[in-house]
């Protein structure tokens, strides 16, 4: 199973006034509450980060070990994490589980920490698989110095035009110029 581990701590939000938490700042007395909940986690070690929201006669809480996430509902390897959506105080999870897609609930406790954690989760789906790595350090090893830069812009460029696509479906940029601006930077390959 992959771990996830530096991930998390160098990208997990860090701010106890929001509830967030990360190894090594995790505060025991939270913490030892919160393991209460999760069965599946057996030591305090074992937690990178997590997340504690109390509002009156509720509580909410996300805890992340190097290789899943836990909610009060469920749990689930974090490589198996496809996607992820806001909504309001809730975040959609589409998660891969015997070769289909399914969603679960996830409730956070204030709208900004959903946005948060919404970004920690497309970290993670976004994080390149380790046997990807190593294939594109094999296709590349071969290649010289120019080939591999060119590659890099053109990654760059497809990743760019994948953010005006994004803009231009939200509507903060018109068709006229989604197209302009896509037919510059694909101008830039040749």
């Amino acid at each position: 199973m992959r771990s996830y581990r530096i991930l998390l701590l160098r990208k997990f939000p860090e701010n106890p006034t929001l509830g967030f938490y990360r190894h090594p700042k995790l505060p025991s007395s939270l913490l030892g509450r919160t393991l209460v909940r999760f069965l599946h986690v057996t030591s305090p070690a074992d937690v990178v980060a997590f997340y504690y929201h109390e509002r009156l006669l509720r509580s909410y809480e996300i805890l992340f070990t190097d290789t899943h996430v836990y909610d009060k509902v469920a749990y689930y390897p974090l490589e198996d994490i496809r996607g992820v959506r806001r909504n309001g105080r809730q975040l959609v999870l589409e998660i891969s589980q015997v070769g289909r897609v399914v969603t679960h609930l996830m409730e956070v406790g204030t709208p900004l920490a959903a946005e948060l954690m919404e970004r920690v989760f497309e970290l993670i789906v976004r994080a390149p698989k380790e046997d990807a790595i190593e294939k594109v350090i094999q296709m590349r090893a071969g290649l010289n110095t120019a080939s591999i830069q060119w590659l890099e812009l053109r990654d760059e460029i497809l990743r760019t035009i994948d953010l005006l696509h994004d803009k231009y479906q939200e509507g903060k940029l018109s068709l006229l110029e989604y197209e302009m601006l896509r037919e510059d930077l694909l101008r830039r390959l040749l």
